[in-house]
């Protein structure tokens, strides 16, 4: 049985040319690039082509990643560096992406009512994260949607653990009082 690669074994492949080592490299993160992109767009087609750009920018710039952090921390920066700057770019304000409920038929008036429900819901937490200023969202998405823990997230955004859990703790804080508003 073969033995799976490393990203550090797959980076240094990649450095050399080796396109199919970096081919892995976007086979293993491309999901989760994708939700990322999501969780800052809204939209499946802008995040997939963000998600075409981020691996571009990855590509070129690997000769610049020394290794000292991991492979997925220095991807996750140039994904959450990209977004901003299209968000900026495109004056594009929803932050967090959801999937839309209703997608699905229903049997049932209950689940359509339901649904419905459901999607105002999302509807009133987008607006909500919209409220955040940038390195709040930044840290919520990152901790809630990409399920990154607090020390991944800081090194993300290139901050300390205790300064992701100060935005975290005011971006729920924050959240939680827009909500009650309604």
């Amino acid at each position: 049985m073969q033995k799976v690669p490393t990203d550090n074994q797959l980076v240094i492949q990649a450095k050399k040319g080796h396109t199919e080592a970096f081919s892995t490299l976007v086979d293993r993160y491309r999901q989760k690039v994708f939700q990322s992109a999501m969780g800052f767009l809204h939209n499946p087609d802008d995040a997939e082509d963000l998600t075409q750009e981020i691996f571009v920018k990855a590509w070129n710039a690997l000769d610049g990643f020394d290794q000292r952090s991991a492979f997925s921390t220095w991807l996750y920066r140039i994904a959450v560096n990209k977004a901003i700057n299209v968000i900026r770019k495109n004056k594009i304000r929803s932050f967090i992406g959801l999937n839309e409920a209703g997608n699905e038929p229903f049997s049932t008036e209950s689940n359509a009512e339901e649904a419905i429900t459901v999607k105002e819901q999302k509807e009133e937490i987008k607006k909500a994260v919209d409220q955040l200023n940038n390195k709040q969202k930044k840290a919520f998405v990152l901790f809630y949607y990409q399920d990154l823990n607090m020390k991944e997230v800081a090194e993300v955004l290139g901050i300390s653990q205790k300064a992701v859990e100060s935005l975290v703790f005011r971006a729920r804080k924050k959240l939680q009082s827009i909500v009650d508003r309604k």
